[in-house]
């Protein structure tokens, strides 16, 4: 009996030291900005991946890209080796890119940060439509927009028929002032509360 219980024991040690390792990664790298520091770097290393050959590559493959553009990219793992594939960047950051926004709202319902035309949705939808991780999803071209427009909704861009690059140029200006504003009145609030901390401890 004793001697069973071992073998079930050892076969149990056994088959915990078997890791299961995923036949692909997938990682956001910016273009031609690979590097073998963190985080890609240390992931790459737990397959045992060259990690300055897939910079180089990498960094070769997206050298025609505007560099520091996010890349969703999936890299396929084959023992040692390794095959990258590329894809679009991602919907939110084309919105962003869209609108000339860095980052959206913190407050989607209330506070909108920039606007694109439905032309724009439609266009960043078809760009979508032919990722190859859309198309087996078998999605319409109805479909990929109302994403795109769900997407804008989040990032509180507000999506319009027509837009006066005058006025928006204005529009953006303004919400760039507010922004300053709201960040200044956080950094002053910010200090007092220190100050009433520090008087607190003094007491």
């Amino acid at each position: 009996m004793a001697t069973k219980l071992g073998k079930v024991s050892r076969m149990g040690q056994e088959t915990a030291k078997k890791v299961f390792r995923p036949s692909y990664i997938d990682v956001n790298v910016p273009a031609g900005g690979a590097s073998v520091g963190p985080p890609l770097g240390p992931k790459l290393g737990e397959f045992g991946l060259p990690i300055n050959k897939f910079v180089e590559d990498f960094n070769d493959l997206t050298k025609d890209i505007k560099k520091g553009i996010p890349i969703p990219t999936r890299v396929h793992i084959e023992g040692k080796k390794y095959r990258i594939e590329l894809y679009e960047p991602c919907v939110k950051f084309l919105i962003r890119q869209a609108a000339g926004i860095a980052v959206g709202s913190y407050n989607p319902t209330e506070h909108i940060v920039g606007k694109i035309t439905l032309r724009h949705a439609y266009e960043i939808g078809k760009v979508k439509l032919e990722q190859e991780n859309y198309k087996i999803r078998n999605y319409s071209m109805q479909q990929m927009c109302e994403m795109v427009l769900r997407e804008c909704y989040e990032l509180g861009v507000e999506v319009v028929e027509d837009l006066d690059p005058q006025e928006y140029h204005e529009f953006l200006e303004e919400k760039k002032r507010e922004e300053e504003e709201q960040k200044l009145a956080e950094d002053i609030a910010m200090q007092e509360a220190r100050k009433k901390i520090a008087r607190k401890l003094q007491n």
